[in-house]
């Protein structure tokens, strides 16, 4: 069964070109003809194209008006080890979009700039993920094809309004948008950042949000990071949230309008507008009930395929069985009780806590399925589509992250169970920043502290204070642990050094200033997802270096922590203690 990521869908906005990638499923579009006619002729003259041959047949497809076409020739091929910008047309829906940059070609002999007329394979695949979300197209496990839907047809061939009336029923068996809708459905002015952060399996580090409170408050207190903060700084959830809403606007059933927030930190309010936000028209809130069986018209079925079920987390294809088993279990009007779900599971082979599967259940919901909750359990009320469950390979297993995840997720009583991503994300290098942001929203979010994400050159990655006592934090990413390099020693005693000095002519960003006014009692802290080598001896040379003392603590440590100090098993000046005994922070739950 091939790996495809249909669902979540972040970078195409333009229902035109969405159009034309639909048409190349019917030779007697327009488009279809402007492809075999101009398109991939002028490509071939050009150069552009990957394989002459390949293309031949590509092109007797299109002309053939094939009902199915293969995935791989659809998507085409990405870069290999070269550069992206030179990849040459290796895709039907590549060859289908016009990219925004412009690349130099030879023509007539001479080398000349022109506006490049193909596409790359991930935005190809990202046009195509979106038509086959919404029901355009739909898309075969067996053979990994492609092909013509009814809806599809129709798409192509509506005109003027009626292209509006046909887009509003495909989003409407898209779940993620009626999520969207239903968040909206109060009439409220809602943030990217705010969707975002209730959309998605909130314990998966592939449905990340940037922390609202600390957009705003770096916005407010920090001019030169704003353009940064408008351009870059959104989580993977936030782009989700923001690509659905400029599609349900642009049948007018969202209108995008600015907000004024205001957060308070540490006793001290902040205030910024986000551009990104959003509110439901009274068309949007007519077409939302045919979601809920609340209007006369019929409700709309759901497109749900196995791939949206997990994102970016190691035992993927485990927990997306998972999730499909217990949809196909509890859809229906019979509600199921956990315990019954439970040992469901467990006959399939799945042995499953009872918490794990209020988590999914959560997620299911937060990705626009209705399930309500009743005294008898739970049960999924929507029609579902296109959910094929494969048979379960013996490689379907949890890893050790899951499983450790498990344990966590048992423990935290009190912590949202979003946090459980910084589990993931801590083994992940390529995921710094949403490392160092999450860390720093769990201490102020869930426990109160004031604090903000710094990162970036010459600052540490984030701070938080309460009253008198502040602590300096440095996350690393690490899948086998981390040893804490003398490279990172010295960086960090450049910090505490600069933190007492306050000196604007040692290091100009003077980070310090993040720190309220009487913050005086100062340490610092590593956080991985393990520690190895001789780390204890590096934190005692850093205290030696200035007399600050610190501590280091696992991802896993962090959250336990935390749950005691929300559950007030731990007071906050204890939380900064600490961090001062120069080794692992362990504490029991």
């Amino acid at each position: 069964m091939k790996q495809r990521t249909f669902g979540w869908v972040q970078n195409p906005a333009s229902t035109d070109k969405l159009k034309d990638v639909v048409s190349l499923f019917e030779n007697t579009s327009p488009f279809c003809k402007r492809m075999l006619e101009e398109r991939i002729p002028t490509l071939k003259r050009l150069g552009l194209l990957h394989d002459d041959d390949e293309w031949a047949e590509y092109s007797r497809l299109l002309s053939s008006g094939a009902k199915r076409i293969s995935y791989s020739a659809l998507k085409g091929k990405g870069c290999g080890g070269g550069s992206r910008s030179e990849a040459k047309c290796s895709g039907i829906v590549q060859a289908a979009i016009d990219a925004q940059k412009t690349i130099t070609t030879t023509v007539d002999g001479a080398a000349t700039k022109i506006k490049k007329p193909y596409t790359d394979d991930w935005t190809a695949d990202g046009y195509l993920r979106w038509a086959v979300s919404i029901g355009f197209l739909d898309y075969s496990y067996s053979d990994d094809t492609c092909g013509l839907t009814a809806s599809g047809s129709k798409f192509v061939n509506a005109r003027g309004e009626e292209t509006d009336t046909i887009l509003g029923e495909a989003y409407l068996s898209y779940p993620p948008a009626c999520r969207v809708l239903g968040l909206l459905r109060d009439g409220e002015v809602w943030t990217k950042f705010e969707i975002g952060r209730q959309l998605g399996f909130a314990d998966e580090a592939g449905f990340t949000s940037y922390p609202q409170n600390i957009w705003v408050s770096t916005y407010d207190q920090m001019p030169e990071m704003r353009e940064e903060l408008r351009q870059n700084c959104e989580g993977s959830a936030d782009k989700y949230a923001r690509m659905i809403c400029s599609w349900l606007e642009k049948i007018k059933w969202v209108r995008c309008v600015a907000k004024e927030v205001t957060v308070e930190m540490g006793g001290r309010q902040y205030c910024a507008t986000v551009e990104s936000a959003f509110a439901i028209t009274a068309e949007g809130l007519k077409q939302l009930k045919r979601t809920t069986g609340t209007s006369s018209s019929r409700r709309t079925a759901k497109i749900v395929y196995i791939d949206m079920l997990a994102s970016k987390v190691k035992s993927r294809d485990y927990i997306r069985l998972r999730r499909a088993n217990i949809i196909k279990y509890v859809n229906g009007s019979t509600p199921k009780t956990l315990r019954q779900i439970a040992k469901h599971l467990e006959g399939l082979g799945f042995s499953e806590s009872e918490v794990t599967i209020a988590d999914d259940l959560d997620g299911l919901e937060r990705i626009g399925l209705n399930v309500p909750k009743t005294n008898g359990g739970y049960c999924i009320t929507d029609e579902i589509r296109c959910l094929e469950i494969p048979r379960r390979k013996e490689t379907d297993s949890k890893d050790e992250l899951a499983r450790l995840k498990d344990i966590v997720r048992e423990r935290l009583k009190h912590v949202n169970h979003k946090f459980l991503s910084l589990l993931d994300l801590s083994v992940d290098g390529q995921r710094d920043r949403d490392f160092e942001l999450q860390t720093v929203d769990l201490l102020t979010s869930e426990l109160g502290l004031s604090g903000r994400h710094l990162g970036g050159s010459r600052k540490p990655d984030g701070i938080v204070y309460n009253g008198r006592d502040g602590l300096i934090i440095d996350t690393k990413a690490y899948s086998k642990g981390y040893a804490l390099p003398r490279s990172q020693v010295d960086e960090m005693v450049r910090y505490l050094q600069e933190n007492k000095e306050r000196d604007e002519s040692r290091n100009p960003n003077r980070w310090w200033e993040a720190f309220g006014a009487g913050v005086t009692d100062f340490r610092f802290s590593f956080v991985s997802s393990g520690f190895t080598g001789q780390y204890v001896q590096r934190l005692l040379e850093i205290e030696a270096s200035t007399g600050v003392r610190g501590a280091v603590i696992t991802a896993e440590q962090l959250l336990y922590v935390a749950e005691k100090v929300k559950s007030e098993a731990l007071d906050t000046e204890s939380f900064f203690e600490l961090f001062e005994c120069n080794r692992e922070v362990e504490v029991s739950v």
